[in-house]
């Protein structure tokens, strides 16, 4: 099988620094912003976690209602910061990438992919799952691959899909995606986008992923996110950075099958465990706070 180096784009962190936009403000409510960052606080003192950002967006405006940036001040306190790294995390663009897939008609979320044992070799290019101690996956589908995080999935599907960078890249301009430039902020637009069925990509293709993203609440690495009043869909995402700390993600949606806002929560923590699903915790907070 031929190799496509240029996917391993995909894997490495883009971190660009942005301040939160001031015009913001006029839509943010003061209550909900004042939980979201009581609740922000709690987890990143539970996890001793360098900082973390909450960002809450109404599907249908587009408006923030939400903005948190916090930032570890010492070993105990948590001090406000509008100007924390936005990051780009492989988990959180892999729903991107695959709805860019489906947009050719070459792939569908039913169609199956052998991830083996975890482990993938291709010309010199070699792809873990997270799970490949375990023995990996097997064959799965698309949407299973895409509810476990299986990088080799992903690779797979888009390899399929497109037969080379630059119809990978052009179908994602046309989708309005830039990886070059997606932020924390940037990336919760693309999933409201999804959210509301915008124009990022064809309504049957758009219908399919936010099935594929209550799939992953309801049956993959999403589950610790489920809340208990409303369906909730998203997608988790976990990175190990240069650094050696990991940034920990959710972004997602809800009412699932009706959405009305759009949620990303990011976490930056020095040490493991580190998973999507802390970031969740937030998410779950925040979605059952706003749903009593």
């Amino acid at each position: 099988m031929k190799a496509y180096n240029w996917i391993f784009f995909l894997f490495i962190i883009g971190i660009a620094s942005c301040k939160y936009n001031k015009n913001y403000s006029s839509y943010i409510d003061t209550t909900l912003q004042s939980k979201a960052t009581s609740i922000l606080e709690s987890k990143l003192s539970e996890l001793n976690a360098l900082s973390g950002q909450a960002i809450i967006m109404e599907v249908q405006t587009g408006q923030i209602k939400a903005m948190v940036g916090l930032e570890r001040k010492d070993s105990v306190t948590y001090q406000t910061s509008e100007n924390l790294p936005q990051t780009q995390t492989l988990g959180l663009i892999q729903p991107l990438s695959i709805l860019a897939a489906l947009e050719t008609g070459k792939v569908k979320l039913s169609d199956t992919v052998n991830v083996g044992n975890g482990i993938y070799s291709d010309n010199g290019i070699e792809i873990k799952d997270h799970n490949w101690q375990r023995g990996g996956y097997g064959t799965i589908t698309i949407q299973q691959g895409l509810a476990v995080s299986s990088e080799i999935a992903i690779y797979k599907t888009i390899e399929k899909a497109f037969g080379s960078e630059q119809e990978y890249q052009a179908q994602l301009n046309k989708m309005g995606i830039n990886l070059d430039s997606l932020n924390t902020l940037k990336m919760l637009t693309l999933y409201n986008d999804i959210a509301k069925n915008g124009d990022i990509a064809s309504k049957a293709n758009t219908d399919s992923l936010k099935q594929a993203l209550k799939y992953v609440v309801t049956d993959g690495l999403g589950q610790s996110v489920k809340s208990k009043i409303v369906q909730v869909a998203g997608k988790t995402g976990t990175l190990q950075l240069k650094d050696g700390s990991y940034i920990v993600e959710f972004c997602g949606y809800f009412p699932a099958d009706n959405p009305q806002y759009s949620i990303i929560v990011s976490i930056n923590k020095e040490d493991l465990p580190a998973a999507g699903f802390m970031a969740g915790d937030v998410f779950r907070q925040i979605v059952d706070y706003m749903n009593k």
